[in-house]
């Protein structure tokens, strides 16, 4: 029977469709090496917060391959006024027969946390690049415009939710050539 259990899975392994795939959402870990200090609050909060900025993103290209702006990923990291953007944007994108493929580059930092001790809000900056991360006609490698994309300067809020998850609550990105 094992043996049985073990084929379907590599059978199922083996029927995977080729292709890039899109780095997964990143993990951090927070327990605290062997002989460091353990991490404070603040710092747990900030990383927590960063994480789900890259996660958002990630989760954002992953459902612009397709736009699918029903992606439920979507909502793992973003709320409020930022989910409502990316899913605008997604949607928009499916009803004009529009895809988004490659990935978008991001870096971003801490410039404030509130409350200090224990932050349950997390601002971030970043420049983030878009060169590698364009829109295409659907089923074609046209592009829907000359534009090449490029470094946009990005601000974000993310909160801590009642459930305890990060989340991107808003963010307002600049035109290319911004940072």
């Amino acid at each position: 029977m094992t043996a049985a259990v073990i084929g379907v899975v590599l059978l199922a392994a083996g029927c995977q469709s080729p292709g890039p795939t899109p780095p997964p959402p990143q993990q951090t870990d927070h327990e605290t090496p062997p002989g460091a200090a353990p991490a404070s609050p603040a710092d747990v909060a900030k990383s927590q917060a960063i994480e789900a900025y890259r996660n958002m993103w990630a989760a954002m290209a992953r459902a612009g391959e397709t736009s699918d702006w029903r992606s439920a990923e979507l909502a793992r990291y973003a709320t409020d006024n930022a989910l409502t953007t990316i899913t605008r944007s997604l949607y928009t994108d499916h009803f004009n027969h529009v895809v988004t493929r490659g990935w978008p580059r991001n870096a971003p930092t801490v410039t404030s946390a509130e409350p200090a001790t224990d932050p349950s809000t997390v601002m971030l900056s970043d420049c983030g690049d878009s060169t590698r991360w364009l829109k295409y006609h659907e089923g074609t490698s046209t592009l829907v415009d000359d534009k090449p994309g490029g470094r946009q300067s990005i601000v974000a809020e993310v909160k801590r939710q009642a459930d305890g998850a990060w989340r991107v609550t808003q963010f307002a990105v600049q035109g290319v050539g911004s940072c």
